[in-house]
């Protein structure tokens, strides 16, 4: 059966603890020895510090890499590769070091090396082979690492989500042109989690992000952290815990489609806890009153329509400096710049809205046109 884990942290200062509960609810210490190649897997998404709660906090993962050091792990390597064409910028060494994560060079390997293998999925999936990187497919051991946030595309973005940055930077925004539609999209993340296979999954949920996440919402103390070796089932904990109707997230969607979540399980740790203000939910995807669980639901049935009729697309702001970090980003190079402007071809929007996730200022709004008008070049 199933276990999922949840349990209170102040801040990330004393979160050892914390995060040794995490480990012993689930006996993980039965599953590594000294000889154990252990991968972990952060959200590194972008080159961002830990205050803005955007990547998960170099003290969390601390605290992980010395758990595993007192148990007798010696071989740890954190690994991901940050979205779209980050790396086009930076080096990744001043990736990790703006995130605070030489903090962890020194009981640890942060990963440089980007080569990538072709890893084949199962028989029955739409995608045939996913190809990651090298050194989480060489990994005897994968400890999925995410931070929680909100996403303006699959509304939260936690355990499954957090698996696409095994692949490499600029294969993602191929994967955004290939599946333009949210539950397409969602269904490949679902394929590629259960190929990946992480063993186990600890989420920081003590800053998160709320509002129009990944990358460009608004940090918030939620004070929990999450545990699970079921990547796909732990989702729906969170969500349900946190009073997030399901309905709403499309890797939930699709892991249910697949039958990847079960029916029983246990739950353990601080279940007491109860969420007084809702989590703002990014506005592409929220209805008025989200808290409505009806309400909610209905709006999830029409979302297949919403999809078929309105394109989501970005109209960049004053906050804008011109980095080209969205142009590079962009899979149907969509945005160029013109008169020192960034300037959209809607006509090749897909609205997979990459530039707001790579965007390091906030300057991308989100609009909605109608799709059929676009085609048309009617707006």
């Amino acid at each position: 059966m199933n276990n999922y884990a949840v349990y209170k942290a102040d801040n990330y200062d004393d979160i050892y603890p914390i995060i040794e509960k995490h480990f012993e609810a689930h006996n993980i210490r039965s599953e590594l020895s000294d000889k154990t190649k252990v991968l972990i897997k952060p959200n590194l998404v972008t080159d961002k510090e830990a205050v803005f709660s955007v990547t998960t906090n170099p003290y969390f993962l601390l605290a992980i890499i010395k758990y595993l050091k007192n148990i007798g792990v010696k071989n740890i390597v954190v690994a991901d590769c940050p979205g779209g064409g980050l790396l086009f910028f930076s080096k990744m060494q001043d990736v990790y070091k703006k995130c605070g994560y030489d903090i962890l060079a020194e009981f640890a390997e942060l990963n440089v090396d980007f080569e990538s293998v072709d890893v084949q999925c199962s028989p029955n999936f739409e995608n045939k082979q996913f190809n990651i990187l090298k050194v989480i497919a060489d990994a005897d051991y994968i400890i999925n690492a995410p931070k929680l946030k909100t996403h303006n595309a699959t509304c939260i973005t936690a355990a499954v989500k957090n698996i696409f940055g095994c692949i490499p930077g600029l294969q993602k925004p191929e994967f955004h042109a290939k599946y333009p539609k949210t539950d397409d999209f969602c269904n490949m993340l679902v394929e590629l989690a259960a190929t990946v296979k992480p063993n186990f999954t600890i989420v920081d949920a003590v800053d998160i992000m709320e509002g129009n996440g990944p990358t460009n919402g608004k940090k918030r103390f939620l004070g929990l952290t999450f545990s699970s070796k079921d990547v796909f089932g732990l989702d729906k904990f969170i969500a349900e815990f946190l009073d997030i109707p399901s309905d709403l997230i499309g890797t939930i969607r699709a892991s249910e489609k697949k039958n990847f979540i079960a029916d029983k399980f246990d739950t353990t740790g601080d279940l007491d806890f109860k969420i007084i203000n809702p989590l703002v939910l990014p506005e592409l995807v929220c209805a008025e009153s989200f808290d409505k669980k009806v309400f909610a639901r209905i709006k999830t049935l029409f979302s297949k329509i919403d999809d078929a009729v309105f394109i989501s697309h970005p109209s960049m702001n004053k906050a804008c400096v011109l980095c080209r970090k969205c142009i590079v980003s962009c899979p149907q190079k969509a945005l160029s710049i013109i008169d020192r402007k960034i300037i959209l071809n809607k006509k090749l929007c897909i609205g997979c809205m990459c530039c707001d996730e790579v965007c390091p200022n906030g300057a991308v709004d989100l609009k909605k046109s109608i799709r059929c008008l676009v085609k048309r070049g009617d707006i």
